[in-house]
C-alpha cells in the first residue's frame, strides 16, 4: 500500500503505523496462548454487512504470519479471543509509530505485516491511497520464529 499525502490537516490527522511482527512477537514471548488464540479461524469479523470472517493472525501453509486488526465499528471479535484484546493492544501501542506526513511526504507499505491508521483531525485532509502488486515477488506475510508458528498452527486448529 502506498499513501501519500497532498494537504496535510490542520491539527490531527496522524498516520498511526504498528509492525505486526514486532507486536506478534511482542504477544507471542508474553503469551504464547494468547497469540494462538487469536490464530483461530473464524474469531473476526471485518467490515459490515458482507464483510471478511477470518482471525487477526493467520499462519500460511508455508509458516509465514499475516495480521489484519481493526480497532473501529467495522469489526466483531468472537467471546473466544475477547480475554486476549487487552494484551493484543498493549503490544500493538508498545511497536506503535506516529508520523504527521506534509504535503508531498508519504509511506509504502506491506499489508500483511504493516497495520495502519490515522488520527482524528480537524480541517481539510487530502491522502491518496493506492493498492496494488509490486512488480517483483513479496513473501507472503513475514517469518516467524518456528516454535511460535507450530504453537499458533496448533492453536488456530483446536
Amino acid at each position: 500500500m502506498l499513501l501519500a499525502c497532498a494537504r496535510p490537516a490542520i491539527s490531527g490527522g496522524q498516520c498511526v503505523l504498528v509492525d505486526g511482527r514486532e507486536a506478534y512477537e511482542h504477544l507471542s514471548k508474553c503469551d504464547a496462548r494468547a497469540a494462538a488464540s487469536l490464530a483461530r479461524p473464524r474469531t473476526a469479523f471485518f467490515g459490515s454487512g458482507d464483510g471478511h470472517l477470518g482471525q487477526v493472525i493467520t499462519v500460511t501453509g508455508s509458516g509465514r504470519v499475516r495480521i489484519r486488526m481493526r480497532q473501529d465499528d467495522l469489526v466483531r471479535f468472537s467471546p473466544l479471543i475477547q480475554p486476549h484484546l487487552e494484551q493484543w493492544k498493549t503490544a500493538l501501542d508498545t511497536h506503535r509509530h506516529v508520523l504527521r506526513l506534509g504535503t508531498g511526504q508519504g509511506y509504502v507499505l506491506d499489508n500483511h505485516r504493516w497495520l495502519h491508521g490515522r488520527r482524528p483531525f480537524r480541517g481539510p485532509r487530502q491522502c491518496w491511497r493506492a493498492l496494488g502488486e509490486p512488480a517483483f515477488a513479496l513473501p507472503d506475510g513475514f517469518e516467524a520464529r518456528h516454535d511460535i508458528a507450530a504453537e499458533l498452527t496448533a492453536g488456530g486448529r483446536r
